[in-house]
């Protein structure tokens, strides 16, 4: 089977930085056919707020996705750099990846999961 790859297309509501807006991303019209009743797999390489990532999820389940995963590529903060720091300062709450970092409580998605340490 052949990975098909492709970028989504900023959509009008891409000036809402950090916000999630659904249609901040649009699906090319030349695509549609490749996502439509397939599983598919965003693949993010900043995450702040999650905003982007969950737009792009829209655009895809718009245009037909069946489900759609994501993959978000950290980045390393580095405390010494004065626009990280000021990020890393205002961190406050441990991490908990239930938590939507949009809508800062539990998903209605992963309401279901429990988090258990090994």
């Amino acid at each position: 089977m052949e990975l098909q790859k492709f970028l989504l297309e900023p959509g009008p509501g891409s000036d809402n930085k950090h916000q999630l807006v659904a249609d901040r991303f649009t699906v090319p019209d030349r695509w549609r056919d490749v996502v439509d009743g397939k599983n598919i797999l965003i693949v993010d390489d900043t995450w702040t707020t999650g905003s982007s990532a969950q737009g792009a999820a829209i655009a895809v389940k718009g245009a037909g996705a069946s489900s759609v995963t994501v993959l978000c590529v950290d980045r390393w903060l580095r405390h010494d750099w004065e626009d990280h720091r000021t990020l890393i300062d205002t961190l406050d709450n441990p991490y908990d990846p239930l938590i939507c970092p949009v809508v800062g409580r539990v998903c209605s998605r992963s309401a279901d999961f429990r988090l258990t340490r090994v």
